[in-house]
């Protein structure tokens, strides 16, 4: 199942050219060797180069990882990615080998029975790799969410874009309130001043008819 794993996650880093060469597991061979006691035996290819452990569990049950060296960060980078895979219930608690090709690889599983794994590991394992794990330059590649504290996750928070009641009413605009109109409507006070005016102008300029009217008469017949 972890070679599985494994291939999958060579596919994803395979296709992204800055990732660089993908971690592999040494391919492991099945040998029935029926001339001796014990007839069974898996074996493996030889790996040349320099042996290291990258990750291993301390004993406290914490996951150690030597941040210094560019296959550690990418190993680093898997137990984030097969832990969001599995959805927290898988992390490798041993991955060693020689450059990128690993072997001997460890499992820590968070319920036993998952994926037919009947191992079962201490939970604090997957706590400490949740609260201590760093994302690194191989995490952003793959675009990996930053993982969150078992207390953020159990705590419900709002969205960053909600805020209470009260506040977006506040925030409202206020193109929306029904007092807006009045706003651009004269005041009754306005109106009947306006009234007035017109009317005492209507007076005047019949006022004003009428005189010229009597005047034109009255000199006219004179004239």
């Amino acid at each position: 199942m972890a070679r599985e794993y494994f291939k999958i996650f060579a596919t994803e880093t395979r296709v992204i050219e800055s990732f660089g060469a993908a971690l592999e597991v040494i391919p492991l061979y099945f040998m029935y060797l029926p001339a001796s006691s014990i007839p069974y035996a898996t074996v493996e290819a030889e790996l040349k180069g320099v042996y290291l452990r990258y990750c291993g569990l301390d004993r406290t049950g914490s996951l150690v990882f030597n941040e210094k060296l560019e296959v550690a960060q990418k190993c680093s980078c898997l137990q984030h990615w097969i832990y969001q895979w599995t959805n927290g219930n898988v992390l490798f608690s041993r991955l060693e080998g020689v450059d990128t090709i690993l072997t001997n690889i460890g499992i820590a599983v968070r319920s036993k029975g998952y994926q037919g794994f009947p191992c079962e590991a201490n939970p604090k394992v997957f706590e400490q790799f949740q609260i201590q794990h760093q994302c690194n330059y191989f995490c952003g590649l793959l675009n990996l969410k930053p993982l969150k504290a078992p207390e953020t996750l159990q705590t419900s928070t709002r969205p960053k874009g909600s805020s209470s009641p009260l506040l977006q009413h506040k925030t409202a605009p206020s193109s929306s309130s029904p007092q807006t109109p009045r706003k651009a409507t004269k005041s009754p006070k306005a109106i009947v001043k306006i009234c007035v005016i017109m009317s005492s102008g209507a007076v005047a300029l019949q006022t004003l008819y009428y005189l010229f009217v009597y005047f034109k008469r009255k000199y006219g017949a004179v004239g």
